[in-house]
């Protein structure tokens, strides 16, 4: 009876040291997304700071990105500058969209809500006729996990001159809509000023 007693206590010992070594699967899960995240980290703090915190003193600039490829760097390449060529698009739409809100609050002008959607719909045609080849790379690098990263700068003033040049796209839309003749005058001025802004804001 007494070595049962003690048999019993043995395997209860032992089940009670083996469920604590047992990892579950919700504490496993957490221990995963910690690690993932504590990677992550890491692998942030590893960037460049050109890559974090893109600058450019001689226009605008965006970092594009393409991920690991077998094909190698002229795959990679082509992938990344395309990627910042799309957020230099992006930001040229923003800094237009910016002026073009300024240059509408110095007119005063009945359809505000149908103006602002012709002119932003017009900005998004420009924009994407707008050729980005005067981008130029200022920075790259390949990362340890084989990301490869660029940093690709436009001059403002090459912007603005293919906005200038661009202009006959907003006289036309204006032109095409229903809107009023006194409201299509509004907007030339509009147009005007949003090209004022531009210039100041590049000097």
């Amino acid at each position: 009876m007494k070595t049962l007693s003690i048999l019993s206590i043995t395997a209860a010992s032992v089940l009670l040291f083996t469920g604590c070594g047992q990892t579950t699967p919700q504490v496993a899960k957490q221990q995963h997304i910690m690690s993932e995240k504590e990677k992550n980290i890491q692998a942030i703090k590893n960037l460049p700071q050109w890559v974090v915190n893109p600058q450019s003193k001689d226009g605008i600039t965006a970092v594009g990105m393409a991920a690991y490829s077998r094909h190698g760097i002229r795959v990679m390449r082509p992938q990344a500058e395309m990627d910042a060529r799309a957020k230099l698009a992006g930001q040229i739409e923003t800094m237009v969209s910016r002026s073009q809100k300024q240059a509408m609050r110095s007119v005063q002008i009945a359809d505000t809500d149908d103006m602002e959607n012709l002119f932003s719909q017009s900005t998004k045609e420009v924009i994407k006729q707008i050729p980005l080849s005067g981008a130029v790379v200022v920075n790259q690098t390949i990362m340890d996990n084989g990301d490869f990263y660029v940093q690709m700068t436009i001059k403002k003033r090459a912007v603005v001159e293919e906005l200038d040049k661009k202009q006959e796209i907003y006289k036309k839309n204006l032109e095409n809509s229903k809107l009023t003749r006194e409201s299509i005058d509004d907007g030339m001025k509009v147009l005007d000023n949003m090209m004022d802004n531009l210039e100041k804001d590049i000097q």
